[in-house]
């Protein structure tokens, strides 16, 4: 419906008022011939009885006086325009004329008294008649109602009320509550009236409206860029557009009083046309559904149509109108991404396969790699040299162990798979161990490290990935300074409850062209130099801290230094200052030469390269253990022997790392720790081990102090 064409609040008041007017002039004629007669035949029964007739024919004379100048002023109104009748002064006089009506009626107990109980009584039965009668028709305002009905009642109630009759005290009682009712009873009949008047009024306004957009309808119907159909319920088409006539290939002649459904419609759609069709028998409207359709050609098309049921004033379907369009091209594209959907999940999930299979075939060589290069660390029979190349041994494995994690990292983020724990972390904490793992490395470059790890606050963040994003930033600045540099750490609190963590450098910097590229996966801007790294860290570090709902930047000049800020919701409770590391402490080693454990440990490990590994990793470490070739052969010695702790690879022979585990527990053995070693490193395989009643997780390659750690933790 067009607004325009629907009359606004202030138009419809005034219909409103103007309706009101004519309802209450136009009743004029019949109450006031009614109250003549009324009046002549209380005149006629009082007169002769009545106290006074002087005063019962000063009342008469009031009446007619009163009916007539009303009426002759109902006759003048019902002669002038509506402009005229919305003047303010014929509503006053109508109500200083209802109200004049009342007391003259009011006085009649005064003027027409008479002391014989019947007459008194029959004046009151008239009255209240009067009262009751004149409520229907001044309901159309309720001022007039109140200016008649309160003078008229009032001065009975009064008149019975100083009577010395007996039965008048009552009987004014009884009228009170008379009054009371018709009053409650006038104020609904007034509020029923005005809503009967408005919905009138707003009805004919749609009426209007709908004629109005039946008219803009009927202009717009063969311009329309959707076809326009309408059948009856035979299915003969009615009305078909020129859209309708483009789309399905008919013309107008040709289509009219043809069978829809043989028209358009392919044979083998009946089951879904009947389906449609039941739908709007039901008096249900069909938006939006896709059919495949026909044209004069054959050729198969696509329309979305909206169908709606037309009805007749007893809500009869007596025909169908349909619109269309035609979304061909569009359904062959959503048939082209479905295809191109499934054949990228398919990608994705031979990705997911092979990331899953390179962590595990990737990790298994570098467990041993790894393992022994640390092993080897703590030989004092080598030479200068041969440490040298096993250092460059250890950081070449090492920096392939940590591109593995985070090429896995970034598949994980990409597929949604990886899952944070929001908490508030307190930053004293993670700034503290940040500090002692990076000092080594600040120590290394010869850089001092300003950090303070005094901070009163909070963010509200994932622990782990929050420190590792630290921790890629702090070597990142490390990494890339300059000889005699140093890296600082300041945190300050923004506005609105955000707290902003920066790491600024003194490394030669980064050009203006460069910094809009830092953050892509795989872009080494200095990949010139000798630095290594993987260049997926910054990524990394940006989609982590987006994902817990903050942002990153960075801001840098060439020869002067870098700064990259991380802002996540947080709050500090007291300023705190820096403080500065000079002097990093070296790492502490991980083996304790105090160490002689009569702990009996198991392994179950199928790599010979693996087992070798990790016998000698728990013999530095004070430990002596047995080797298992499988699962089986695990399970047959700790039939035999007491064992304390159970190390066991996830993927064997005959049995493998979980069915060992379920095998171990059925045997009632539920206090034997049961730690798992494996080089499948996805979050979920954690899960899978703790599910099959393993006791904790190793990921591959194994380091000395992690399993130093697991070990002092299960065996106490």
């Amino acid at each position: 419906m067009n607004l325009h064409n629907t009359p606004n609040d202030n138009q419809l008041s005034q219909k409103i008022k103007l309706e009101e007017m004519q309802l209450l002039y136009g009743g004029t004629p019949f109450s006031y011939t009614a109250s003549v007669i009324i009046a002549f035949i209380i005149y006629n029964v009082l007169l002769g009885h009545a106290a006074s007739e002087t005063n019962l024919n000063i009342w008469l004379t009031a009446i007619l006086a009163v009916l007539l100048i009303r009426s002759i002023e109902s006759y003048r109104f019902s002669k002038i325009s509506e402009q005229q009748q919305l003047e303010s002064g014929w509503r006053t006089r109508f109500f200083i004329g209802t109200g004049i009506a009342g007391l003259c009626w009011g006085l009649l107990p005064w003027l027409g008294y008479s002391s014989e109980i019947e007459y008194l009584s029959f004046i009151i039965v008239c009255l209240v008649g009067v009262i009751a009668g004149s409520l229907a028709t001044l309901s159309y305002r309720w001022e007039a109602q109140a200016l008649f009905l309160l003078p008229s009642s009032l001065l009975l109630v009064l008149r019975l009320a100083i009577d010395e009759q007996n039965f008048s005290n009552a009987t004014a009682f009884v009228l009170l509550v008379f009054i009371l009712f018709s009053s409650i009873s006038s104020t609904r009949i007034f509020n029923n009236t005005q809503q009967n008047i408005r919905l009138r009024l707003e009805a004919d306004s749609r009426e209007h409206a709908i004629g109005l957009m039946h008219q803009k309808q009927a202009l717009h119907l063969q311009n329309t860029p959707l076809a326009i159909i309408e059948f009856d319920l035979d299915l003969n088409i009615s009305e078909w557009n020129t859209s309708a006539e483009k789309f399905f290939g008919y013309t107008r002649d040709e289509a009219l009083n043809e069978n829809v459904l043989r028209l358009i419609l392919p044979r083998d759609s009946s089951a879904d046309a009947e389906k449609l069709w039941q739908r709007l028998l039901n008096y249900e409207a069909v938006i939006g559904t896709v059919i495949e359709n026909k044209t004069k050609s054959g050729s198969p098309i696509f329309c979305e149509w909206f169908v709606t049921p037309l009805t007749d004033i007893k809500n009869n379907i007596v025909g169908i109108a349909a619109m269309a369009l035609d979304i061909t091209e569009k359904k062959h594209i959503e048939l082209a991404i479905i295809k191109s959907k499934e054949e990228a999940e398919k990608a994705n999930q031979a990705k997911s396969d092979f990331l899953s299979s390179m962590s595990h075939e990737l990790r298994t060589p570098l467990n041993a790699i790894l393992g022994f290069t640390q092993l080897l660390k703590y030989e004092k029979t080598l030479t200068e040299k041969q440490q040298s190349h096993i250092s460059e041994i250890s950081s070449a494995g090492n920096l392939l162990l940590e591109l593995v994690n985070q090429i896995l990292d970034l598949a994980r983020i990409e597929k949604g798979h990886l899952q944070l724990s929001m908490e508030e972390v307190n930053l004293s904490t993670v700034f503290k161990e940040c500090r002692s793992m990076i000092s080594p490395l600040a120590g290394k470059n010869n850089l001092s490290l300003d950090m303070n790890s005094e901070i009163d606050g909070y963010v509200i963040a994932d622990y782990t990935r929050l420190k590792q994003v630290l921790l890629n930033l702090l070597s990142n600045a490390i990494k890339y300074n300059v000889e005699n540099g140093s890296v600082r750490l300041k945190v300050s609190q923004m506005k609105k409850d955000i707290v902003r963590i920066c790491i600024i450098d003194t490394g030669n910097g980064i050009s203006e062209e460069l910094l809009k590229e830092i953050f892509q996966p795989f872009n080494r801007l200095n990949a010139a130099c000798n630095i290594e790294g993987t260049g997926i860290g910054l990524s990394i570090s940006k989609q982590l801290v987006e994902m817990m709902k903050g942002k990153i930047c960075v801001t840098s000049k060439l020869n002067t230094g870098s700064e990259f800020c991380i802002e996540l919701p947080g709050k500090l409770n007291v300023a705190s200052g820096i403080e500065q590391e000079n002097k990093p402490t070296l790492p502490k080693t991980v083996i304790n030469e105090n160490i002689a454990s009569k702990h009996t440990i198991l392994v179950a490990e199928d790599n010979p390269t693996n087992q070798a590994l990790i016998l000698n990793q728990l013999e530095v470490l004070g430990y002596s253990a047995d080797i298992a070739k499988d699962g089986q052969e695990a399970l047959n010695k700790m039939s035999q022997n007491d064992y304390q702790l159970l190390l066991t690879d996830c993927n064997m022979p005959l049995l493998d790392g979980y069915e060992l585990t379920k095998a171990v527990r059925e045997k009632g053995n539920s206090d034997l720790p049961i730690i798992a070693l494996t080089a499948d490193a996805f979050p979920d395989k954690k899960a899978d081990c703790l599910n099959a009643g393993m006791s904790d997780l190793i990921t591959k390659p194994v380091d000395l102090k992690t399993l130093k750690q697991t070990l002092k933790k299960y065996l106490k």
